[in-house]
Formats: structure tokens, sequence, C-alpha cells
């Protein structure tokens, strides 16, 4: 079976096999071809996929060192998007085994999130409504919109929350990068400021445009509400505004469902070791399932 690593995996440690030497002698090349039986995308527009071939769309997320494989595309496109997908994680049984939050407790706090959870200001805030914002150039913003469009949608939820508002920083929003944000929010009254992900705790709710920061809100039992079509759009356990700013958002029930089912049928941890990654990669290229993980190879038995 032919099959394609994504090139870019092999930097910035995102995956254990480092080199066209190591993929060969697991079967596998990072070397693109159009006629491969399967191949593997890095975090692409699935218009962009060659998709009357099997693939699969890998990206890093949800959790410390955590990256997945979508079988279906990415971002709003992806499969926790799909019926099925609403299906199975609304029906999710953990059938005794350990809960996302129970392993996400036993980490030190800097890595109860996908980045560092302690990075910023420790001394609590007054404001009841977090806008959790992004690095404004990343591709969960630029599928299917633009940086202009998330500069809107910035200034709209201070516009519309003012001083009510506290705009956490991405752990990536320092220097120039975080001009912007400090210029919208001090025009409406906003605090502006990088914070400890315990103080999004007891506040009514957190508004992003697409972020992982869901998962973040779902651990730590505060309301999240997606603005933007994404990753989450259209997922059990969250809540999306259609492009609007709400007053209020009521907790859904059950919706650490959704974390318990990505922590063991849809991420895995990219540092697991070579061989082990390699049979991984080929169950995804033989299954014919939606979501292929399984216990062995899934993220909360191998951290």
């Amino acid at each position: 079976m032919n099959i394609i690593l994504p090139s870019y995996s092999s930097h910035y440690n995102l995956c254990p096999i480092k080199s066209e030497e190591e993929a060969n002698g697991y079967g596998m090349t990072y070397k693109h071809d159009n006629d491969a039986d399967y191949t593997i995308y890095w975090g692409m527009n699935s218009t962009k996929l060659h998709s009357h071939k099997k693939y699969g769309v890998m990206e890093t997320g949800f959790f410390k060192n955590a990256a997945f494989i979508d079988t279906v595309g990415a971002y709003q496109a992806c499969s926790l998007n799909t019926k099925h997908a609403y299906d199975e994680i609304s029906n999710f049984d953990l059938g005794g085994r350990s809960s996302a939050k129970e392993i996400i407790s036993n980490f030190s706090a800097r890595n109860r999130s996908k980045y560092n959870a302690t990075h910023g200001r420790k001394e609590p805030f007054d404001q009841t409504i977090v806008l959790a914002c992004q690095n404004p150039k990343d591709r969960s913003i630029g599928y299917p919109h633009s940086g202009a469009r998330y500069w809107e949608f910035i200034e709209e939820c201070c516009k519309y929350y003012g001083k009510n508002l506290f705009v956490k920083l991405h752990p990536w929003n320092s220097g120039e990068y975080a001009e912007p944000f400090f210029e919208i929010g001090k025009r409406y009254g906003c605090e502006v400021s990088k914070c400890h992900m315990s103080l999004i705790k007891d506040k009514e709710f957190v508004i992003s445009f697409n972020s992982t920061m869901a998962i973040d809100c779902i651990l730590n039992d505060v309301p999240y509400v997606q603005y933007a079509m994404g990753t989450f759009w259209n997922c059990f356990g969250i809540h999306f505004s259609n492009y609007s700013c709400p007053s209020s958002v009521d907790p859904i029930p059950n919706a650490d469902k959704l974390v318990d089912f990505l922590m063991y049928k849809y991420c895995f941890n990219k540092g697991m070791n070579k061989d082990k990654y390699a049979e991984m990669i080929k169950v995804f290229a033989r299954s014919r399932k939606v979501f292929p993980l399984n216990d062995h190879y899934c993220y909360a038995n191998n951290i």
C-alpha cells in the first residue's frame, strides 16, 4: 500500500518519523504522488485535497502534544461537524475508562491546555464575559474566512459587550501582534491581557471565532459559544451563534462527552514511538470508518 505522509509533519516535533529514510523503513514516503493509495495532508483546506483518492487531514489540536487525522476534511468541513459525529459523540460511553477531566487534572497546571495554561496574569478580573483571541494569521481563521473578517468580529464583540468584556489574548499575541487588540479594546473600555486559564472558571461564558478554547471551556465547566463556521460549528457540545453576539449562553448537558470522545476516538499523542505511530497510520489507511482510532493508539492511553 502506497502511503504518503505530510512533509510538514517531519519538522517541529510534529511526528516521530523524521526523515524520508525512516518513512521508507515503514513502507511510507514523504514524496507526494497523485496515484498513492492513501495520502495525509497537513491542515489543508478541503477544496485542495485530492479527494477522489483516500486521504486524511492531519493537524495538532485540543490537548498538550496532541494531534489528529480527520477522515473527511478540515475545519468547517471536518468530520466533527457531521451528523454521524453528532450521534457518535452524544452516545459516547466511557465504559469505565477515565474521563478527560480526570486525566487532565493529573497534568501539571501549565500542561492542562494545548498551549501553556499558566501564561499571563494570575490576578482575577471582574468582567464576566471572556473573548478568547487567536493568532490572526492562523489557518482556522483563513478557512473559510479572512483576517479582515476576524478583526470585524473582535470589534463587534468589544463594542457589544463593552466594559463587561475581558479580551483574553492568545499566548502568541505579543508585541506588534497584540497591539490591534489593545487598540480596539481601549476604544470600548474592555480589559485586554493574557491570563491563567483557571481565571475563566465561574465566568458567564466565553466567545471565540473558531478556537480550540472550546475544549478548555468544557474542561473548566464554562459555557462556550463559537461565532463563526469552523472546527466545532455543528458539533455536539458546542453552541454556534451564527455570526452574532449572544447576550447569554446556557451550559450544554453532557458537553464533556465531546472532550472524552476527542481523547479516545480522535486525538493521538504526536510523540508516541515510531513503530506504534506507523502502525496507527496503516490502521487509518486501511479503515473504512469515519473514526478509526482505537484505545491502543488514542491520546488518553499514550500520554
